[in-house]
């Protein structure tokens, strides 16, 4: 792996899924190659990963009734709630609601990359 990876968990919002299918549209059409498509992704990993680590500064409260499951695996926390109200918000409670936290510091990124070649 290149020692500079950045995570790929931003492709599974709306705007990386719009951007991986129309992609995978250029792909079918021969416009562009899989090479290229595959270097468009990884430059939206790292692009996405710096400016939300680097501008984004909104802040959200909540509680939750319960904490159903947590974890801390290659510096990734994931946690997993029920009953969650969110203050300031106007968003009906959720029955559940997963957390998923990465650090985007680039000096941890290339730690994870390293630890896991």
């Amino acid at each position: 792996r290149d020692p500079k990876m950045t995570y790929q968990l931003y492709r599974n919002t709306t705007v990386g899924q719009a951007l991986q299918q129309t992609l995978n549209d250029f792909q079918a059409e021969d416009i562009i190659s899989r090479a290229l498509a595959e270097r468009v992704m990884a430059t939206f990993d790292k692009v996405i990963n710096k400016t939300l680590n680097t501008k984004a500064k909104n802040k959200m409260n909540f509680k939750a009734e319960k904490l159903r499951a947590y974890r801390f695996c290659d510096n990734v926390w994931t946690f997993v709630m029920e009953k969650v109200e969110f203050r300031e918000a106007i968003t009906a409670p959720k029955e559940r609601l997963k957390i998923v936290a990465c650090d985007g510091t680039n000096k941890v990124i290339a730690a994870t990359a390293a630890v896991n070649p």
